[in-house]
């Protein structure tokens, strides 16, 4: 139902949940993701806001911050013909690497997290993960 599809390693879960405060940001958020016996965890979640491009802008803008702000900037990124842009995290004994992906009025975030001992393997799985995005709808 989220109009983009990806690869995943492993038999994935996939939801939608339609928020019903009416303050929060989000109005509906589909999400696909899997966890292995490892503890590592693959999510991509495309997150439609109430107030639609404004808010997807805002959004993206503070993952565009952070990305400036980060040892290793990437630069000006595209996926799937859109801007984006890639953030790693390490903090204690884990590692997160996230992209978003800013699509017309909606947020594509995608996350692999996992513990620091499995670094090396994530590194190439994450790639393979990012790179494999496809949107299928506006």
């Amino acid at each position: 139902g989220g109009g983009f599809s990806v690869q995943l390693p492993l038999k994935f879960n996939d939801f939608t949940v339609t928020e019903t405060d009416p303050k929060s940001a989000a109005l509906r958020t589909h999400v696909v993701g899997v966890k292995s016996q490892e503890g590592i965890k693959f999510t991509a979640s495309r997150i439609v806001y109430r107030k639609g491009a404004d808010s997807a802008k805002s959004f993206f803008s503070n993952f565009e911050k952070a990305g400036s702000r980060s040892s290793a900037p990437r630069g000006a990124l595209h996926a799937a013909g859109r801007r984006a842009v890639d953030l790693v995290e390490r903090k204690g004994n884990a590692v997160v690497y996230q992209r978003a992906v800013l699509l017309e009025s909606d947020l594509l975030l995608m996350i692999v997290e996992a513990p620091r001992e499995h670094e090396a393997l994530v590194e190439g799985l994450t790639k393979r993960f990012f790179d494999s995005l496809r949107i299928s709808t506006p």
